[in-house]
């Protein structure tokens, strides 16, 4: 994966540098999508439960600022988004990982900054869990 930087739905800057080396989840989400709404609350549970382990970052496409903010008030999500006139050059990023039509996706990264995973439509706790347990797994026996 490619760096890539942008502006934060709360006006923080963000580059994907500040992550090397912890395992990322990049969601793509747009409040207009009726599959995003519907796996928000995994994601949500998801990355509270992996909070000391994993980075999430929302990547939002096609909204507005009020409407990604609004999403991210009604589903109490605990980590940024990355605001949806910087969402191409994140999508790009990804070399081909990411369809921007397929939305939702979400992209799990190693802490080594390959893609190791990929779920194209929306996600579960348990799907997504499992994948990021395996992928923690797998960084820490590289590291032993």
């Amino acid at each position: 994966m490619a760096d890539f930087e942008g502006r934060l739905l709360d006006g923080s800057d963000f580059s994907s540098a500040d992550l090397h080396g912890r395992v990322a989840v990049y969601n793509v989400w747009g409040s207009w999508c009726g599959p995003c709404r519907a796996e928000a609350p995994a994601l949500v549970r998801t990355a509270r439960r992996f909070k000391d382990e994993v980075s999430f970052v929302g990547i939002n496409v096609r909204d507005g600022l009020d409407s990604a903010r609004a999403f991210e008030r009604a589903y109490d999500v605990p980590y940024p988004s990355l605001r949806a006139s910087d969402s191409d050059d994140a999508l790009l990023a990804f070399g081909g990982a990411v369809a921007t039509a397929a939305v939702p996706t979400t992209v799990v990264v190693d802490d080594q900054g390959r893609v190791a995973a990929r779920v194209v439509g929306p996600t579960s706790f348990a799907t997504l869990g499992a994948l990021l347990e395996d992928v923690l797994a797998e960084s820490a026996a590289q590291r032993s």
